[in-house]
């Protein structure tokens, strides 16, 4: 049960990872090269974008020397036309694979937001994050793009409350609200019927440090 409170934090994010893997743990070792649902992408290509974004953005605050963009590392595709990625799954691996990788590059971006000073900030185009607003960002994917790929499966995947409620507050903070924070998240990410094809952005503006 996750009890957590607050600004999201690197306990928020770890949190969220572990929930994540519990989900994706069902997935069978074959299961990976189905399409995600609601996306264009495979189960493996999901995977592969949400450790990107949790490595890109823990890349944001590692550094000392603040960087205008993305890192710029080669990226590369796996296969003609498909989506490019920095990490990928070791496909014989299986699902054993796939969650040692989210393991691991989930644990750059807790380590970093951890250790940060609080007045670093990083670059991204809906505004330069703080530690805060990059814990959020990266639990907003990996829950997201989780549910993407269970529901291949016909998984029912749900994030609790205490995961989605203080990301709302930190880069959604103008969203339309219920008593469902799962609900509105989705609703904030054109993910419902009633605002799919809503164009949507988070706000992952530094706040000032107090």
């Amino acid at each position: 049960m996750v009890t957590l409170i607050g600004l999201p934090d690197s306990n928020l994010v770890s949190a969220a990872l572990e929930h994540a893997r519990a989900g994706l743990r069902q997935i069978p070792d074959d299961g990976w090269g189905l399409q995600a649902a609601g996306l264009e992408w495979t189960c493996r290509e999901t995977i592969a974008h949400i450790l990107d974004d949790l490595g890109a953005y823990a890349m944001q605050l590692s550094g000392i020397h603040r960087q205008e963009g993305w890192t710029p590392l080669m990226e590369f595709s796996p296969a003609p036309g498909r989506p490019a990625c920095m990490f990928w799954p070791e496909e014989e691996g299986g699902t054993r694979a796939v969650l040692t990788c989210l393991d691991a590059v989930g644990g750059l971006l807790v380590a970093v937001i951890a250790g940060a000073p609080a007045d670093r900030t990083g670059w991204h185009p809906y505004g330069n994050p703080d530690r805060s607003a990059l814990a959020a960002m990266g639990i907003v994917e990996l829950v997201l793009h989780t549910r993407d790929i269970l529901g291949a499966h016909h998984i029912d995947y749900r994030a609790p409350a205490q995961l989605v409620a203080p990301c709302l507050d930190r880069i959604f903070a103008h969203a339309e609200r219920s008593d469902d924070p799962w609900q509105d998240l989705l609703a904030a990410t054109g993910r419902t019927p009633e605002s799919r094809g809503r164009a949507w952005r988070w706000d992952s503006t530094a706040k000032p440090v107090p």
